[in-house]
């Protein structure tokens, strides 16, 4: 055991008195974990190009379409709201009654110029409505790491002040790993036992002082 004496800041002194006295075993802020990290999160939404080839593996994600095809940017859940988007952006109404797919797929329906379509997949359904292109991916939505925390209330904090530069964030826990046996247990114990005796020396001369 070794002894030594350290200076530090007021903003030092500040973040490791409430790391202390947020973090000790067993408090709430903890999130049920050893030795946490908090981490802010932002969402991030991927698209990938459909292609019946790769439909096993991404079925299983909701499909998006665009006519968009000069950025990319404008993307729709829903195909009739589409159709409507794409005649309203030219100041005109759908030529034809704008109908779900799933309720005209596997008909014959009537194009915009009247010629008779079996409707089989949604290229057949935007062709009838003269939309074209479309492209048709699918939306992937997943969280990427964006800022890293001792203390939860710091990581919340963050998410008030950087929230316009972030897309529905949220803060995400984690412990340092099964059997870590490395530094991070090591410096998270050396940061909370300063805070602690901080905290402590602060409770000390505060009761001298209404001893007094």
């Amino acid at each position: 055991m070794k002894k030594i004496t350290v200076q530090i800041t007021d903003e030092q002194e500040k973040f490791l008195k409430l790391f202390a006295a947020n973090h000790y075993p067993g408090a709430k802020d903890n999130l049920a974990t050893h030795h946490p990290i908090h981490i802010v999160q932002t969402k991030r939404i991927r698209h990938i190009p459909y292609s019946p080839d790769i439909a096993d593996f991404y079925d299983h994600l909701p499909l998006v379409f665009t006519y968009n095809t000069d950025d990319y940017q404008l993307w729709f859940k829903n195909e009739e709201e589409l159709v409507k988007q794409y005649y309203e952006d030219r100041g005109e109404d759908p030529p034809i009654p704008v109908k779900p797919f799933g309720e005209i797929q596997y008909t014959e329906v009537h194009d915009k110029d009247g010629n008779a379509v079996w409707i089989c997949d949604y290229s057949d359904y935007f062709k009838v409505y003269g939309v074209e292109p479309v492209v048709f991916a699918w939306e992937e939505e997943d969280y990427e790491d964006v800022a890293f925390f001792f203390i939860l209330e710091e990581a919340r904090r963050y998410i008030k002040y950087q929230g316009h530069n972030l897309k529905e964030p949220r803060t995400y826990t984690y412990d340092a790993g099964y059997s870590n046996e490395g530094e991070y247990h090591h410096f998270w114990d050396l940061l909370f036992k300063l805070g602690e005796q901080l905290n402590a020396e602060s409770k000390s001369e505060n009761l001298a002082t209404d001893a007094s």
